[in-house]
């Protein structure tokens, strides 16, 4: 697969992003939704919430390696990655609908319930997400067509926002006004049982056209590194974690992006319902928001591919740092500005989204090109585990806060809670914007060098090992004084 290869097809990237769609309305669903559920439906103390994030988070993290070691090392005739979406979106769907379920259990049987269901959706998310993800590596090499194809699919996970958002709290509140006669107020949770379930329906249809459209490039069915020892082949990756700097760099920086949005997503339907005092206006506006995402998609995707990935992080996510700030300044007593700061807020964060899931592919190929492993599943897994870690301690901190600044669910909030809610929704996350800008400044991967390191590789292929250069980003020279020795880049043409 040379460089310079023909674009990827209309279908494919479209069947590719679809599969984002079906991720997404599940992965907003827990953002947006999960910790309002627990506190003001299944009635779970704030401090247990977050202790359930945390708890949930950090097994999800530990998983996503081990599920990249899985996925790296499976050869099927449907391919590497794409039997775990085709089956593994039926328990995903069930397992939904049971985190959105108010079992009637006493307190400390519904703490349990609350943590272990929320245990087993991340479990069986990482399941289809890291070979999803995955995948992306497979279907080009191309550093611009993975932009493009991270576009489609970024617009795609954006709509999956939009629609989780919109029909979970809206069909949860039809089914419980039915429930009641039309007298509204929840049925025990009956309303969210019910969405939980069609949007994990839902959900599964999408993978299944994904992974009806989408094929994998007609690669061997083991890399050599896979083909190894299972010992051999994670200690070899480990090895080389920590020496590839901007992998670390990209990883930390993403780490700290997920706190910062954490701390502001979730807060969304408190800000709404406790300081605006108006949830019908949140049915509207949170839809809107991943709109503004979606619409906003195509710039970041076009100053990619006409600046670089760097500077597009850059400029959103000091986009981000200001909106943060903007929101903060805003006084009560004007929503709709507050709503404006927020919807700014979210067009600057749609590119670390946008730019994460485009970055990594092209990590894989610095990694093959300098040490001479191709680990796809596992970076993309590490990757996760970063991402999960982050949101975890960012759900307890959420929890142990909302406590601290006396947040008490379903009741009306001091003048010293609201204040406290808005500075966590805005001065914490700016900090983290502005520290993620420092570290993403050193990020040396530009459209140049991914270029001429998939032109090694290819040359790789073909016999010629080629030392990686004295002056490459981070070089720390193998053991022979070559990139891999003996490397071949392309397991079907070894």
């Amino acid at each position: 697969m040379a460089y310079g290869q023909a674009p990827v097809a209309l279908k494919t990237k479209l069947g590719y992003a679809i599969g984002d769609l079906g991720l997404n309305l599940h992965w907003q669903a827990m953002t947006l939704f999960l910790a309002y559920f627990q506190t003001d439906v299944q009635g779970v103390p704030p401090v247990w919430v977050g202790v359930g994030f945390l708890v949930a988070a950090i097994a999800d993290g530990l998983a996503n390696p081990l599920m990249g070691v899985w996925a790296d090392r499976t050869s099927t005739r449907l391919g590497r990655y794409r039997p775990f979406i085709l089956w593994g979106g039926v328990p995903l769907g069930a397992v939904m609908a049971a985190c959105f379920t108010a079992p009637g259990f006493g307190q400390g049987g519904l703490i349990a319930y609350a943590i272990l269901s929320h245990m087993a959706w991340r479990g069986v998310y990482t399941i289809v997400s890291i070979p999803y993800a995955s995948l992306s590596a497979r279907i080009t090499q191309d550093a611009e067509e993975r932009s493009s194809l991270t576009g489609y699919r970024m617009t795609c996970a954006f709509i999956g926002g939009i629609t989780v958002s919109f029909l979970l709290p809206a069909l949860a509140a039809r089914v419980d006004r039915m429930a009641t006669g039309g007298h509204g107020g929840a049925y025990g949770g009956l309303g969210y049982s019910v969405s939980g379930l069609v949007v994990g329906a839902l959900s599964v249809a999408l993978f299944w056209l994904c992974a009806a459209v989408v094929k994998e490039d007609p690669w061997p069915a083991l890399t050599p590194a896979s083909r190894s020892t299972l010992d051999s082949d994670v200690i070899g990756f480990l090895r080389t974690l920590g020496r590839s700097g901007p992998l670390m760099r990209l990883l930390v920086s993403i780490g700290l992006i997920q706190v910062a949005g954490a701390l502001q997503f979730r807060n969304l339907v408190y800000f709404f319902k406790y300081d605006v005092g108006d949830m019908d206006l949140a049915a509207y506006a949170m839809p809107a928001f991943s709109a503004a995402s979606a619409i906003s998609v195509p710039f970041w995707v076009w100053l990619s591919r006409r600046r670089s990935k760097k500077v597009s992080w850059q400029l959103g996510t000091g986009l981000a740092a200001l909106a943060s700030l903007a929101f903060l300044m805003v006084p009560s007593t004007q929503p709709a500005l507050a709503v404006a700061a927020i919807a700014a807020l979210f067009v600057g964060c749609t590119v670390h989204a946008v730019g994460f899931w485009a970055m990594l592919p092209d990590l894989v190929d610095y990694n093959e090109w300098r040490f001479g492993r191709r680990d796809e599943a596992k970076i993309f897994g590490v990757a996760s585990l970063a991402q999960k870690v982050a949101l975890g301690l960012a759900g307890a901190l959420l929890g142990w806060l909302l406590s601290a600044i006396g947040f008490v669910p379903n009741a009306t909030q001091s003048a010293e809670t609201l204040s406290g809610l808005r500075q966590l929704m805005s001065l914490l996350p700016c900090g983290l914007f502005v520290t993620t800008l420092a570290l993403m400044a050193g990020y040396p991967l530009d459209g140049a060098l991914h270029r001429r390191i998939v032109e090694d590789l290819d040359r790789r292929a073909e016999g010629v090992v080629e030392p990686v250069p004295a002056n490459s980003p981070g070089k720390e020279p193998a053991a022979n004084g070559h990139a891999g020795p003996g490397h071949q880049a392309r397991g079907a043409r070894v």
